[in-house]
């Protein structure tokens, strides 16, 4: 069946080759649109869309400089600038899989790929607008505000038998999960499920169990839907979501990289790995997700200045793990830095703590001379602010202080937070990253856990489980030296009993050297820092032997 509106339409083609872009038009005309406008880059169809609601978008992937189709369309839903009518149909001559997937984030009502015909687009824009004629009553209640008869007007199109009867059905299910009755979403997808296990069914459900509270019945759904199809990236969100709620960022890291791994470009993606991995003090997952969140941003409404800036933290941080990528991601830090006034508007402590990093990252590649020189202007900056340093930069310049090794003044600032900040629970968070162990409640508690359960393992004997809880206590307090000499008795112990491994003697050894830096005779866990020193020694003489 033909759809027969076309000259009542308001078309938006955005191409920036001519040629094509020309040749689309051209179809649309003959296919009986009156109204056809053209941009031939990003910015322009955003300008377009802002100034007149388009009934169809047809936009390219690939604009050229600037925005691409992708960046087009997150940008057209994050203002809210298409009507809840409007179709957008995304044309591309790539048809990898990053590219189509990230382009479904925003969720396109179509993905042409490149080359079309006449016969083939009017085929696929028939199917679109006939839907959308059908359902228009639907979408005019909604834009009044009308949902309870707009679910009326859905429910009544699938009773008569709708041929688009899934379609009002996934917008049920959408609607009632937005309004918060789970009760009838379930009905819905259970219903939808009942004849055929389409993927937003199962997603559906899987939420209303997430927001039931039954979060391990929802994992298990997510997993089940993943194994069947590993390209659902609705799926891997919110299993990310579930493991949250669990307070596994462990489980959700793996699940965000996997989730990469499969549609690298999502700028948001990006930033929930990095920020979890950050959480989780695995700094080198961190700074890669950073860094592509900064790349993949250069021209997304998402765009964020804290990815610019911890990206600049972490890259910090790799030098104190001394990983062998701390200076190339370092570089790439310092590039970003240095050009972030070129894309936001920064005050003057975020200028202050800008130069506090650069001045880090410059000190830990070796340009002393030049990081000194930074180190100069930070401290008349700080001279003009007086009092009025907020607590991240507070927090950054306790960890310059630390780089250009003036302990002195970063523990005698410590200090002074410590009293400041000791009825802030959230402050206290922060700070805790700096210390050697936990002050705020949630992280005293948290690594308290974590030291009972490894110690209960170990007692058993259960030294693999007891080297996982060790393990993880260490990366959320990389500080703690307590739970580093934990993880060396634990892995000593192991190998005692089995058997020395090469990898778990570097391991051990790395964390010896690392705690000899930090520790002073005087320290309460200095004389068990020196009897886990001569067990690897007798070890290591035993792997030579």
């Amino acid at each position: 069946m033909a759809f027969g509106g076309y000259g009542g339409l308001q078309v938006l083609v955005v191409d920036d080759f001519n040629n094509f872009r020309i040749a689309v038009i051209k179809m649309l005309e003959e296919f009986g649109c009156q109204n056809v406008a053209s941009a031939i880059h990003g910015k322009a169809a955003i300008k377009h869309c802002g100034e007149r609601a388009y009934d169809l978008v047809l936009c390219d992937y690939n604009l050229g400089q600037g925005k691409n189709g992708q960046q087009v369309l997150e940008e057209l839903r994050h203002k809210n600038l298409l009507k809840r009518e409007s179709l957008f149909v995304m044309v591309s001559a790539e048809s990898s899989v990053s590219t189509v997937l990230s382009a479904y984030d925003d969720s396109p009502d179509a993905y042409l790929t490149k080359p079309i015909t006449g016969n083939t687009l009017r085929k696929r824009l028939d199917r679109l607008l006939l839907q959308r004629q059908e359902m228009m009553p639907v979408f005019q209640q909604l834009n009044d505000g009308n949902t309870d008869a707009a679910i009326a007007v859905a429910r009544t199109a699938i009773n008569s038998g709708s041929r688009y009867a899934t379609s009002y059905q996934k917008l049920l299910g959408d609607l009632f999960l937005k309004n918060g009755d789970l009760d009838e979403a379930e009905a819905v997808f259970k219903k939808i499920l009942e004849v055929r296990a389409l993927d937003w069914a199962q997603v559906g459900m899987s939420t209303v169990k997430l927001r039931q509270g039954d979060v391990d019945t929802s994992i298990e759904w997510l997993k089940k839907i993943l194994k069947d199809n590993p390209y659902c990236m609705q799926a891997y969100d919110l299993l990310a979501e579930a493991y949250d709620t669990k307070q596994d960022l462990e489980a959700k890291q793996k699940i965000l990289e996997s989730a990469v791994g499969v549609s690298p470009k999502s700028i948001l993606r990006q930033t929930s790995l990095a920020e979890t991995a950050e959480a989780n003090n695995d700094f080198s997952v961190a700074a890669k997700a950073y860094s592509r969140s900064v790349r993949l941003g250069a021209h997304s409404c998402h765009d964020r200045l804290s990815n610019h800036m911890q990206l600049g933290r972490v890259s910090v941080k790799l030098f104190d793990e001394h990983d062998s990528h701390a200076s190339d991601v370092s570089r790439e830090a310092l590039r970003t830095l240095e050009n972030a006034n070129k894309h936001f508007t920064l005050d003057s402590q975020v200028q202050l703590q800008t130069q506090m990093l650069e001045c880090q990252l410059l000190h830990n590649r070796g340009e002393k001379l030049q990081a000194s020189k930074l180190y100069d202007e930070v401290r008349e900056k700080i001279d003009s602010l007086g009092d009025d340093l907020t607590l991240d930069s507070e927090l950054d310049l306790v960890s310059t202080y630390r780089q250009l090794d003036q302990k002195d003044r970063a523990d005698q600032l410590l200090k002074q937070l410590l009293e400041k900040y000791k009825d802030d629970e959230a402050a206290l968070r922060k700070i805790d990253q700096l210390l050697e162990e936990p002050v705020s409640d949630h992280n005293r508690k948290q690594v308290a856990r974590l030291n009972k359960e490894g110690i209960g393992h170990y007692k058993n004997k259960d030294y693999k489980a007891a080297i996982e809880c060790f393990s993880r206590a260490k990366r959320l307090f990389p500080n703690h030296l307590g739970v580093h000499l934990n993880l060396v008795q634990a892995m000593a112990s192991e190998m005692k009993e089995y058997g020395i491994h090469e990898e778990q003697m570097d391991i051990c050894l790395s964390i010896l050297k690392k705690v000899e830096s930090r520790i002073s005779t005087s320290h309460p866990q200095f004389n068990r820092y020196r009897q886990l020193q001569d067990m690897m020694r007798v070890l290591s003489r035993e792997a030579h032997a």
